[in-house]
């Protein structure tokens, strides 16, 4: 029976740093460790890096609800209209005198509009995100530990993996109101009616 030979080198190297995350409150960590076996005239080493981070997912929804409301608004107002003729005498045709006709008018003005409420509902969800990456290197040569011998083969593997945390829902509403649909129509009526007459007067 052939005796094998086996040494086993194990070097672990632990390090880590922080610095600020995607969601700006964690902090992103990271870990190596190193294995170096020697057998059968060939050295193995096999690195790990686990890259821990921290994110964020977040979730929008909207949903809006609409009111409409039929209101309307009336103005009154009155204006004078003042018309100026002249008369002529009906026997003297040398005379005239000036005919002033007042008129006041009553003037509605109705305005309609609908009155539109908006109540904007948005949900925001954020869900925090640890992000596992980890990193395998196995690169195998010949020779003892150290030598440099000739590589035989260096592959890497690297799988990911998430792991989301408790959710963290915020609710605000938005309120807004608007005119919409807005008419005007107006109605104006003779409410009273005066004629004076000036003295009479030649013509020049």
């Amino acid at each position: 029976m052939k005796k094998l030979l086996m040494i086993l080198f194990t070097v672990v190297l632990v390090f880590g740093f922080a610095s600020g995350s995607l969601a700006g409150s964690g902090k992103d960590d990271s870990q190596v460790t190193k294995t170096v076996t020697f057998e059968k005239g060939v050295t193995t080493i096999v690195t790990t890096t686990v890259d821990v981070s921290h994110d964020k997912e977040v979730k929008v929804k909207k949903s809006t609800d609409t009111s409409t409301v039929k209101k309307s608004k009336k103005a009154v107002s009155e204006k004078v209209d003042v018309v100026v003729t002249k008369e002529k005498h009906p026997t003297n045709h040398k005379l005239y005198r000036d005919v002033k006709t007042a008129t006041t008018y009553k003037i509605v003005k109705l305005t309609k509009w609908d009155e539109v409420t908006k109540t904007t509902k948005i949900k925001t969800t954020t869900i925090p995100v640890k992000i596992i990456k980890t990193t395998v290197n196995t690169l195998k040569h010949k020779g003892a530990p150290g030598s440099n011998g000739k590589v035989i083969s260096d592959e890497t593997k690297v799988d990911k993996d998430k792991k989301f945390g408790e959710p963290k829902v915020k609710v605000t509403t938005k309120k807004t109101v608007s005119k919409e649909n807005v008419k005007t129509s107006t109605s104006k009526k003779a409410i009273d009616k005066k004629v004076t007459y000036s003295e009479w007067k030649k013509y020049h």
